[in-house]
């Protein structure tokens, strides 16, 4: 048992080792549109908080509190429905070569970048 937990760990090393060597190439291959999709499943809820927060620098914490939310909870949800499609289609080329269906590509993309930016 011990001997396979070390297998286990040897295999995940050189997995992540191969891919930390990949060329940061654009979304040109279907093992980035699942990632992609794996990472808008996991992450696509911090749209509402980041959403919120976008709107209470925007147009102050009245409109966080009510249109921030809604809109956010349109973002999750479209979000959502496009991992899902990403995750499950990542082997077709469509759209166009494995392009990102959203922008922001990831869900935290847009933390870090200008809040007119996220549209």
């Amino acid at each position: 048992m011990k001997m396979r937990s070390w297998f286990l760990v040897g295999g995940l090393i050189a997995v992540l080792a191969c891919l930390s060597t990949a060329p940061s190439a654009s979304a040109d291959d279907a093992l980035r549109r699942f990632g992609r999709g794996l990472s808008n499943l996991v992450w696509g809820w911090t749209d509402v908080p980041l959403t919120m927060h976008h709107e209470d620098n925007l147009n102050g914490p009245a409109a966080a509190y009510t249109y921030g939310i809604v809109r956010g909870l349109a973002k999750l949800a479209k979000r959502t429905a496009v991992g899902v499609y990403e995750t499950g289609f990542f082997y077709l080329p469509f759209p166009d070569a494995y392009w990102p269906i959203i922008k922001p590509e990831f869900p935290l993309d847009s933390y870090n970048q200008n809040v007119l930016m996220y549209e």
